[in-house]
């Protein structure tokens, strides 16, 4: 008897084994070059070997479009190897769900005379100048969250800049409520519960 109930108990084990693992789902390694591109659209011209990512990125599209959220000056907190301004900056796939936000270092090399490198926020100014900001950190909107039961409308304050499509977080007036919701339009988001 204690035979019989081994043997089920594999048999068990094998197609719950084979059961657990679904199919694949089809994941596409983000890559340096593909940031350069985008980082290249924002007006700076980049090579995929001035781009350096700090983790694997994977998107369920091969090639994503990719929107620049933000830059900052990393100056000489950072050296990587290269020589030169660096900076860092915040990405996204232009359609939501496609991946998710994630940095990566841009290096801009120093000027081939030996000078150094222009101290001005020239290429930070024109990277920053296309990314279009839909909603303004501080600004008053309406964060709408619909059911198949309920619809809630909640007066909220965005704690960051936002462009359509993306998610943000905002809070209640009163900063006891924290949310993460979806930019609409400039005083809109919604959210799912």
């Amino acid at each position: 008897m204690t035979e019989q109930w081994l043997g089920v108990l594999a048999i068990a084990a094998m197609s719950l084994t084979g059961w657990s693992q679904s199919q694949p789902q089809d994941r596409f390694a983000i890559t340096a070059d593909q940031v350069a591109r985008a980082v290249s659209a924002g007006g700076i011209e980049v090579a995929g070997g001035q781009v350096s990512l700090l983790a694997n990125v994977v998107a369920t599209e091969p090639k994503p479009l990719l929107d620049v959220l933000s830059v900052e000056t990393l100056g000489d907190k950072w050296s990587g190897g290269h020589s030169g301004t660096h900076f860092w900056i915040k990405l996204a796939c232009h359609t939501p769900g496609e991946c998710l936000p994630f940095y990566a270092i841009v290096s801009l090399p120093r000027e081939s005379d030996g000078r150094a490198p222009d101290k001005s926020d020239a290429p930070l100014t024109a990277l920053k100048s296309n990314v279009a900001i839909t909603m303004r950190a501080g600004a008053h909107a309406t964060l709408v969250m619909d059911d198949d039961l309920a619809h809630i409308q909640i007066a909220v304050i965005s704690l960051e800049n936002g462009i359509t499509g993306h998610r943000i977080r905002v809070a209640s007036p009163d900063h006891k409520q924290v949310y993460v919701a979806e930019v609409i339009n400039a005083s809109l988001l919604r959210k799912s519960f």
